[in-house]
């Protein structure tokens, strides 16, 4: 009798999530073709083509489609499983490092969740720009980071790649003869780099209007319709509209944001906490 092998159905729904195999591989810590030959044991072992398998993409067929849900059920069941029989045991600190403007975008639904299962468990946050937070994980004082970064370099988990859009008040007005009012975050920020050398190379002129050290200066600024910022989906308020390519603008390529730990070994609280934070930031 064959059974369903929980590693290759993660490694499936990965894939599925990344539509990449390529970046899937990235966030499963594995090789490219390591995770090919998982997918291609899946398919075996069912006996259907799940996955279309393109140049740079990865699309669900009908009957991976379906294999997904039943995926998701089977791994939610597992990991549900796991918290009843460790949730008693598991205890300790996880210190963890996001940006702010991602904290406000993916931390709720973590905490809650996470701090439900695992009562014992102590959280120390600290919000600051991604430059700091990769600091702050070489010298040992954090487990786990979340930040961005505008290509990978091996070394952190791609939880997902987006596009960085211009984004503006519904009711703003772009005057194209005047310098672009921008509302930045502080040096040092990924964000703020990808924006200047975009404007840099398209010869735009701009002036810093605003300059903000957390996601609330941003949408009192964008919100204001004193000036515009750029920033991935996750983040886009509903009463902002995207400058698309005919506003003129120059593109700002994508972002990618990684999940990094630090060099020691992990503690089951700081596994646990990962995996909640995974769940969150893919499915946003």
């Amino acid at each position: 009798m064959r059974h369903l092998d929980l590693a290759l159905l993660h490694s499936f729904k990965t894939i599925a999530e990344c539509k990449n195999i390529s970046v899937a591989a990235s966030r499963l810590h594995k090789t490219q073709a390591a995770v090919s030959i998982q997918l291609k044991k899946l398919e075996d072992l069912v006996g259907e083509r799940l996955i279309d398998r393109g140049h740079q993409t990865a699309e669900l067929t009908l009957q991976g489609e379906r294999m997904l849900e039943y995926a998701r059920k089977m791994l939610a069941l597992s990991d549900e499983a796991m918290a009843v029989f460790t949730q008693g045991e598991v205890c300790g600190t996880v210190r963890f490092g996001i940006p702010d403007d991602y904290a406000s975008a993916f931390l709720p639904p973590v905490l809650r969740t996470f701090t439900e299962r695992f009562p014992r468990v102590r959280l120390k946050i600290r919000n600051d720009i991604s430059q700091n937070l990769f600091t702050a994980l070489e010298g040992g004082d954090l487990d786990l980071a979340l930040v961005t970064q505008k290509s990978a370099d091996g070394n952190g988990e791609i939880l997902r790649c987006d596009q960085l859009q211009w984004v503006a008040a519904s009711t703003f007005h772009l005057d194209m003869n005047a310098p672009l009012p921008l509302a930045l975050y502080p040096h040092g920020c990924g964000y703020r780099r990808q924006i200047l050398a975009s404007l840099s190379g398209n010869q735009r002129d701009y002036e810093v209007a605003f300059e903000c050290t957390g996601v609330t200066g941003v949408r009192l600024a964008v919100d204001s319709g004193l000036a515009i910022a750029a920033t991935s989906a996750p983040l886009i308020q509903e009463n902002w509209k995207i400058l698309d390519a005919s506003s003129g603008l120059p593109p700002l390529g994508n972002v990618m944001i990684e999940l990094r730990r630090s060099p020691c070994e992990s503690a089951a609280a700081v596994q646990f906490f990962a995996e909640e934070l995974r769940k969150h930031v893919t499915a946003r």
